[in-house]
């Protein structure tokens, strides 16, 4: 029998479904919304291209709503934070028909709902890190549209003689205070992964009222207790020269230790360690001989510029109960603060909060214990009460502790220079502070 040949069919070739047009209006919040999350995420290391991936587009497709890394960014910024400031807050803060301080606090709680966001607080600490210019531009905008307002209210409230006059660095250093005490919760949840508590009201009811009680203290003199100078600090992109002799193991060490201590300051914990090697003037193998992980580096940094400039004698102070307690704080933040106002110390621990390495919670797991909780216990002791201290206790130490820590994340990762030297200033607000609380019982 003879096979019959059947006709031969043309495999008909697969048409895909073609994707629904998107309006460029949807497409354009779209790519904004994803590179909000994208900068947050990643900080803005983050490749563009990368970004167009996530979201599902072309490389050009991105461009031609974005032409360049920059504009995106631009607009990151007008959404995410000068769309959220509202012109209402500045007429809040000037509204003298209710008293100062419950209009600090109504506006506070507003603010803090508007910014304590995931996408606000990192991109903003990694801008501030690389140097990408939105800190400058909002930090002059909050100026203008809280700073200043709170200045001026404070010293009408004071019943001022002058109240035209220009604000004073320490008018501006009161007020900063204020802002960087409520500002470093934000800081301790988004950055460092801590626990604040779910409901603001009365940690930020209690900063309030601190500040206002304080606020009153005799005006900071700005030319007592003039700050060390230190020797200036080294270009961070400044590479150690390589030796050319032959180095003894342990010289070798220090050599690696100490570039690294400034590479993480610079690039954060994303720097690789092939690049640390070619800047040390060393080879990546050996780099790794005495390193053989990086996180093994990273913990030799952490013992250096934290563990290792910790001072046992700081704790004695805080308990010497023979000294009013305002010196033993002045005393003690005046020491802490030459140990961390260091752009290694507080930049090496902002990138490490963002990429979640455990430095952060190690050390502040130390600070709770040796510092939080026996502030917290001497101020609730000062304030007439006993000295079982509660978690309300507990975040008024922190106000303090995070409005002096402030001082330095202001300068050395926003880039701002704070309003005079930075030991008058700690004395002033431990000042204010005991006075505060002693008047908020």
């Amino acid at each position: 029998m003879v096979a019959i040949e059947q006709p031969s069919r043309k495999r008909e070739k697969a048409i895909p479904a073609r994707r629904p047009r998107v309006a460029a209006a949807v497409r354009e919040k779209m790519i904004v919304a994803e590179a909000i999350q994208f900068f947050a995420e990643e900080g803005f290391d983050g490749q563009i291209r990368t970004l167009a991936e996530r979201i599902g587009i072309t490389h050009s497709i991105l461009f031609r709503h974005f032409p360049s890394k920059e504009a995106l960014i631009e607009r990151v910024y007008q959404d995410v934070y000068v769309r959220r400031m509202r012109p209402e807050w500045t007429a809040l803060l000037r509204d003298r028909s209710l008293p100062l301080q419950a209009r600090l606090f109504a506006f506070y709680r507003e603010y803090t709902d508007a910014i304590f966001h995931h996408d606000w607080i990192r991109i903003f600490m990694f801008a501030g890190l690389k140097g990408v210019s939105i800190n400058a531009p909002y930090l002059a905008l909050l100026r203008e549209t809280v700073l200043h307002p709170i200045c001026a209210e404070l010293r009408a409230a004071s019943n001022c003689t002058s109240p035209d006059a220009p604000f004073s660095d320490a008018e501006m250093e009161r007020a900063w205070g204020l802002h960087g005490r409520v500002f470093y919760l934000a800081i301790r949840k988004f950055i460092y992964g801590l626990d604040i508590p779910k409901n603001l009201d009365e940690t930020l009811s209690d900063a309030v009222a601190i500040f206002v009680g304080g606020a009153t203290h005799a005006d900071m003199d700005l030319s007592v207790m003039p700050r060390k100078i230190r020797a200036a600090e080294p270009p961070a992109d400044e590479a150690p020269q390589p030796a050319r002799r032959r180095m003894p193991p342990e010289e070798r060490e220090r050599l690696i230790v100490d570039g690294a201590v400034k590479f993480f300051a610079e690039h954060g914990m994303d720097g690789q360690m092939r690049e640390l090697a070619k800047r040390l003037g060393v080879t990546h193998p050996l780099l790794y001989r005495y390193f053989p992980v990086k996180e093994a580096l990273i913990e030799r940094v952490y013992e250096e510029v934290y563990v290792n400039r910790w001072k046992a004698e700081w704790e004695e102070l805080l308990h010497d109960r023979s000294q009013p307690l305002q010196t033993r704080l002045t005393a003690f933040y005046l020491q802490y603060a030459e140990v961390i106002d260091r752009p290694e110390w507080i930049r090496i621990f902002v990138f490490a909060g963002l990429r979640g390495v455990d430095i952060c919670k190690r050390y502040l797991d130390l600070v709770r214990c040796r510092v939080i909780e026996p502030v917290a216990r001497e101020l609730r002791l000062h304030r007439g009460g006993n000295a079982q201290i509660d978690a309300r206790d507990i975040e008024i130490a922190w106000g303090l502790h995070g409005q002096i820590v402030y001082l330095s994340i202001r300068q050395w990762v926003y880039g701002v220079s704070i309003n005079g030297p930075r030991d008058p200033l700690i004395a002033a607000a431990v000042a204010a502070t005991v006075k505060g609380i002693a008047l908020h019982r």
